[in-house]
Order: structure tokens, then sequence, then C-alpha cells
């Protein structure tokens, strides 16, 4: 076997480019995330109810909304009603776009007893929420 010499300089130099490599790899990310900050969505709220609508004899109801960040009205944003009767999944019925307090209103027509809520789906700065679940029943009919 063969020994080579290598001067304690040139050993020193190898040593320290691998160094200098080593750590360019490692701080990489840091260098990369220095620079941006983590961004956290806004949580947000729905607020539901529904109520009857006079002279319709109970046929008709109305679902009213808010949706809500930090305690304000968010403006601007779509929110999907989703119903559902027994046996079947949530399904959307309709979407409508929040006033400037973050209301929406809907007006429905039950056949069966149907449960419905409100999603919003989120966006860049919010994140998604839903409400509680409302129960609207039917109009009964009276037998005269």
């Amino acid at each position: 076997m063969r020994s080579s010499r290598v001067s304690t300089l040139a050993r020193f130099g190898a040593a320290a480019a691998v160094a200098a490599v080593a750590m360019a790899g490692a701080l990489a990310p840091v260098a990369a995330s220095a620079g941006t900050k983590p961004h956290h969505k806004a949580p947000t709220s729905i607020q539901i109810n529904a109520h009857a609508v006079r002279g319709t004899h109970h046929k008709t109801d109305v679902i009213n909304g808010q949706l809500r960040s930090r305690h304000h009205g968010v403006a601007g944003e779509s929110l999907t009603l989703e119903c559902r009767t027994a046996h079947t999944k949530f399904a959307a019925v309709g979407s409508a776009t929040t006033d400037a307090n973050g209301k929406v209103s809907f007006t429905v027509t039950p056949t069966k007893r149907t449960a419905c809520k409100l999603v919003f789906a989120g966006d860049a700065t919010h994140r998604k929420s839903h409400s509680s679940v409302v129960i609207l029943r039917p109009a009964k009919h009276h037998k005269k």
C-alpha cells in the first residue's frame, strides 16, 4: 500500500470547504424562510336562525345567518346553504354573498322535515367554518 503525503494546509483547506458546504446546506431553509412570516388566517363563526314567514301558514321559512370574524361581520363573502332530509347527506341548495354587516338570508319551503346549515369555505385571510344546524318542519295540513 502506498501512503500519500498531504500537507497540513491542504487538509485544512479541504476541511474548511466541506464545512462551508455543510453549513450552506443546513442554513438554506432558514435563510429562505427568514424573509417570510407564517400567515395565520383569522377565525370565523356563523350564527344561524330560522323563522316562519307570516301570512304563509308556516309553509315558508326564512333562514338568516351572519358570518363573523373577531366580533365583526365579514362583508362580500359567499355562504352556502346546505340541507338534508332523513337518510340523505347534506347538499348545497343555494348560496348568497354577505352584505356589509356579514348577513345573508334564504327563503325555503320545506316539504319534509329538513336540517339546514350555513357553510363558509374560507379564503386567503379567513378560516373556513359552518353554523349549527336548524330544523325546519313542513306545514301541517288541517282537515276541515
